[in-house]
């Protein structure tokens, strides 16, 4: 549905410290004043411990984003009444969390039946896929997962941008518990060979609309046994 951050500390040599005799010191003399192009630069605020911009490590970054939704949740609400529902969703949720922590990435947020987590490679994203759709931590519930790859806005705590939007559209697409990719995070999974991806088979589908974005677009699916 990605990131470098090494620090840099360059060595300097300064040569031989000369120190200043205190008899050249003028002690009427007031300390120079430092110009105000070198005042000292305000740091930045840090991202609070736990967020989402503290796991990225930057204001804007190339991921692969997931999106899973439920399927039939409102028809499984109805049947098992509110208080039901909700603590199905909670252990699904919980679940869907360690799966995603378990394949290096972060779960963004939830919203309403669907869990929004992010990835620093697609092959990452879709092993959390096939893991949560094998096993979505509770029986009665199915989901459908579609995954895309792009540049996205980090914030604390969310992340917005056409990627977001795009794999929301994607996701939306299959009416079963099936996983779909964009063509971009396709041809990512394509790129990397991943040995665990060798045997996967995919259909092609072509001449898509999605809702927001202009033109024909072509998703896969992944053939599920």
């Amino acid at each position: 549905m990605a990131e470098p951050r090494d620090r840099l500390s360059p060595s300097f040599s300064f040569g031989p410290i000369r120190r200043q005799k205190p008899a050249e010191r003028r002690p009427d003399s007031a300390p120079p004043s430092r110009p105000e192009s070198q005042a000292p630069a305000e740091p930045a605020a840090a991202a609070p411990a736990g967020s989402f911009r503290q796991w990225v490590g930057a204001p804007r970054a190339t991921l692969a984003i997931a999106f899973t939704d439920m399927v039939s949740s409102s028809a499984l609400g109805n049947k098992l009444g509110n208080r039901a529902m909700d603590a199905l969703r909670r252990r699904h949720f919980a679940h869907a969390d360690e799966l995603v922590r378990a394949h290096d990435g972060f779960v963004v947020k939830t919203i309403g039946d669907s869990v929004m987590a992010a990835f620093r490679a697609a092959t990452d994203a879709l092993d959390f896929a096939m893991a949560v759709h094998a096993d979505t931590g509770e029986r009665r519930v199915r989901i459908r997962v579609g995954i895309h790859v792009g540049p996205i806005t980090v914030e604390e705590r969310d992340a917005f941008g056409a990627t977001v939007n795009y794999t929301a559209r994607v996701v939306a697409v299959p009416g079963g518990d099936e996983i779909w990719l964009s063509s971009e995070a396709k041809s990512h999974i394509d790129q990397e060979r991943a040995p665990q991806h060798g045997g996967l088979q995919w259909l092609a589908h072509k001449g898509l609309e999605l809702k927001g974005f202009p033109g024909k677009h072509i998703l896969w699916s992944l053939v599920l046994g």
